[in-house]
């Protein structure tokens, strides 16, 4: 099973950190965590050297403290071919500014190139070979990951890249479930040839 890396960048973020990595999907039997923590600038040989949940009277460290965007961004690409069990071209980090709206930024490398074309929308993403950002509720953060990576494209890249500006707030938040609602009514066979 793979997992998306998880960056926490400020002091002030442990706490929406924490509560994202203790999410869990599934049924009692069948439970499994969506991020791994990133905890180190050296990159864990074996999954099990990710946390992926922290007790909520526990603490961590971080080495990516003070990080860039950037920095996260590099040392995912730098690192995620090394081991089969990190997503590959998306990363979660959790800042200063989602600590105080339980936020997380969501970023998705996008490789495609030439980028695929929607009717109605043109090209998609439009620009490629770059990293799209998606800040969202914690609680969202799996959907948007699941959508991304498991969804249609012929709907998912209308509904995240093509209505992005229109489904984000006045505070920089991304609505999921506008996008999602958006995803479902758009249908899968938009792609032109």
């Amino acid at each position: 099973m793979t997992n998306v890396l998880l960056f926490c960048t400020s002091e002030e973020a442990k706490q929406v950190t924490r509560k994202a990595l203790n999410m869990k999907e599934g049924d009692r039997v069948n439970i499994c965590s969506t991020f791994y923590l990133v905890e180190s600038r050296t990159c864990p040989k074996n999954r099990e050297d990710f946390r992926q949940e922290i007790q909520d009277n526990n603490t961590f460290e971080s080495e990516f403290i003070g990080a860039s965007a950037q920095d996260c961004q590099k040392w995912a690409l730098n690192n995620q071919y090394r081991v089969n069990f990190v997503e590959h071209d998306i990363i979660t980090m959790a800042d200063s500014c989602n600590a105080t709206d339980n936020t997380l930024s969501i970023q998705f490398y996008s490789r495609l190139d030439p980028p695929l074309e929607f009717e109605g929308f043109g090209a998609l993403p439009r620009e490629v070979k770059t990293w799209h950002d998606f800040r969202v509720d914690y609680k969202d953060a799996r959907t948007v990951y699941t959508s991304l990576y498991f969804g249609p494209f012929g709907a998912v890249y209308p509904a995240y890249f093509g209505r992005k500006e229109e489904f984000t707030d006045e505070h920089g938040i991304f609505d999921v479930a506008k996008a999602e609602r958006a995803l479902l009514s758009h249908g899968p066979d938009t792609v032109q040839d």
